[in-house]
């Protein structure tokens, strides 16, 4: 939030300049071009920083290869970028739960469903303050705009098809966070379920909870609903968007299970509150292959 007051401040700054020195406030016919100003300039000046973010990202894409260690001002810019995005998509984000966190000095494991690839920009940028990178597909530092940030910030780059690879990714976020470095987010569906409603809720893979149980950490369980509907709704309506933490696993909550047994449990959890909140979500037009079946 504090990206989007820097910049309300610069326009409204900048609106009221042009008012006065337009000469506009002379007539009282003019009473509401500030406002208008005001708006015009907000998205000008975000629009002048987006494009300053596309510079900076391209450059460490194609000229910095070393990896990066989790960086705390890289993690602020993308927050506070999602944030600013959440007001131009026209995003009502409903944070419940949020008591259930660990205090900002106690790294964890965040583990949620994956439904868009703005999940836990908007989720991050709702909790400020808490250091928290992803283990994010190795395609998203290819994004023209977030791509060099997401590398600058520390995120950890997976392929979904290496599993060597993986489970190398799984052991250093770990010691991120048994090191108190930062928490890690991740999606064990794996992948975005890109056929939501069906099913609601892909299978976790049990692999993505050895850094649990490495690290010894808590783990905390987000319920994401309708962030896969932002881009569809958009721009005549606004959409309502949840980030409900549903649980809190302590150590020696979880420490006798299997990692399937845990991750079958978290799985559990966040569909638990998918049917106890089913009329938050949009309706989902069925797939033409569907309609024909029937």
């Amino acid at each position: 939030m504090a990206l989007t007051l820097i910049i309300l401040f610069l326009a409204s700054a900048l609106a009221g300049v042009t008012y006065y020195f337009g000469g506009y406030h002379n007539s009282i016919f003019w009473i509401w071009l500030p406002f208008v100003l005001a708006l015009a300039y907000f998205w000008a000046i975000f629009l002048v920083y987006a494009c300053a973010l596309g510079i900076v990202s391209t450059i460490v894409k194609h000229g910095d290869k070393q990896e990066r260690l989790p960086n705390r001002f890289a993690m602020w810019i993308l927050a506070e970028t999602c944030y600013v995005l959440s007001l131009f998509f026209r995003i009502s984000v409903h944070g419940n739960g949020l008591g259930k966190l660990p205090d900002k000095n106690t790294p964890f494991m965040l583990v949620s469903n994956h439904l868009s690839g703005m999940d836990h920009g908007y989720l991050f940028s709702r909790i400020p303050g808490y250091k928290i990178i992803c283990v994010s597909k190795k395609d998203n530092e290819k994004s023209p705009f977030a791509g060099g940030w997401i590398k600058l910030a520390g995120y950890l780059p997976i392929d979904q098809n290496d599993m060597v690879g993986g489970a190398k990714v799984i052991e250093k976020a770990a010691s991120y966070i048994a090191n108190g470095t930062c928490s890690v987010a991740i999606a064990p569906e794996g992948t975005r379920n890109k056929t939501f409603p069906d099913p609601e809720l892909l299978p976790f893979k049990a692999g993505a909870f050895d850094m649990a149980y490495k690290s010894h950490c808590p783990i905390v369980v987000f319920a994401i609903q309708n962030t896969n509907c932002v881009l569809k709704r958009f721009p005549l309506r606004h959409t309502d968007v949840y980030f409900d933490c549903v649980a809190r696993l302590e150590y020696d909550e979880y420490k006798d299970l299997t990692p399937a047994e845990l991750a079958e449990r978290c799985r559990a959890l966040i569909m638990r509150r998918f049917d106890q909140k089913r009329a938050r979500f949009y309706h989902v037009k069925p797939k033409k292959s569907q309609k024909e079946e029937r």
